[in-house]
């Protein structure tokens, strides 16, 4: 019994600390808030013992053995070799500490049918991250599509696309076809124009949507119910809305995605030029510079 209460509790703790961190991030003065929350957590929470190298962020629960491991032994760091004449680089998402513990809990929540917001400033690999998650669903399972959303997106323009895949079932339901679920990836989020309610139409629906799983049609006025779908979503918070309303936002798990770390930058883009140099036959001399040419043109830029 005890051993079991103590594998709840080491559960409990490594899923507070990303229900209550996992929106933190660096801000603009420099200030590394997950880092202040782990050495509070660290100080705080005695009773589990985290690692003590890096944050509290940067490990796993191992379920087997119950012990915390580095992200880099979980399902979610999924190691990829890039072929530059089978592969588009936009279609691989090489994995680091920061996109595999995000990866994990995406596909955790996805499956569960809880709404996912990704939010951070442009460049740091949202809309890859869900792109990824969207490739390995199973189509016998999930469908998806995808909606960028802009200034001028009105609730007219977004239940349109929402509207397009979805198929009637009965009466006044309607779904996605067959017994598939589908996955709306809303990109932009906040982006839509803010009138003079305080308010986004087009974010407005889809609050309606999962407050009470219906919309109004707009022609007949009568309820639409709609089954079997969720959403992800992805929004940078520099540009657009500062905010979205909370009535929506507190429907969505959000994770802050930074900008990668020196280690991470230099794990992508190796990856990309060693499968270029590797599958182009460059001279083995050549091949053994990737990381000093890349090192030098991080440090150039």
């Amino acid at each position: 019994v005890t051993s079991n209460a103590f594998k709840l509790e080491t559960a409990f703790v490594w899923c507070a600390i990303w229900a209550f961190g996992s929106a933190l991030t660096i801000t603009d003065d420099g200030t590394d808030h997950r880092k202040s929350f782990s050495d509070w957590w660290r100080n705080t929470f005695k009773q589990v013992r985290m690692p003590t190298r890096d944050t509290v962020f940067d490990y796993w629960l191992e379920p087997q053995s119950n012990k915390f491991e580095p992200w880099k032994a979980s399902p979610a760091f999924r190691a990829v070799e890039f072929n530059s004449k089978l592969m588009k680089m936009s279609d691989v998402t090489v994995p680091t500490t920061e996109t595999a513990s995000i990866t994990f809990w995406m596909e955790a929540l996805t499956r569960l049918g809880a709404p996912v917001m990704l939010c951070g400033s442009s460049g740091t690999g949202k809309t890859q991250l869900i792109n990824g998650l969207l490739r390995k669903l199973n189509p016998e399972e999930h469908v998806s599509t995808t909606i960028n959303l802009n200034f001028y997106s009105s609730a007219v323009a977004l239940l349109g696309a929402i509207e397009a895949p979805l198929q009637k079932r009965t009466g006044s339901t309607f779904g996605p076809p067959g017994s598939a679920k589908m996955l709306y990836f809303i990109d932009d989020l906040n982006l839509p124009e803010v009138d003079k309610y305080n308010t986004q139409s087009a974010i407005a629906l889809v609050r309606q949507h999962l407050d009470y799983s219906h919309w109004y049609d707009p022609q007949k006025l009568t309820i639409k119910t709609v089954v079997d779908c969720q959403y992800v979503s992805a929004m940078n918070p520099t540009a657009g809305s500062f905010f979205v309303n909370p009535r929506l936002q507190r429907h969505f798990t959000t994770f802050a995605v930074s900008m990668p770390s020196a280690t991470s930058l230099l794990t992508i883009y190796q990856t990309f030029l060693d499968g270029h140099l590797n599958n182009n036959s460059f001279a083995g001399a050549i091949c053994n510079l990737s990381s000093q040419m890349i090192k030098g043109a991080l440090a150039l830029h």
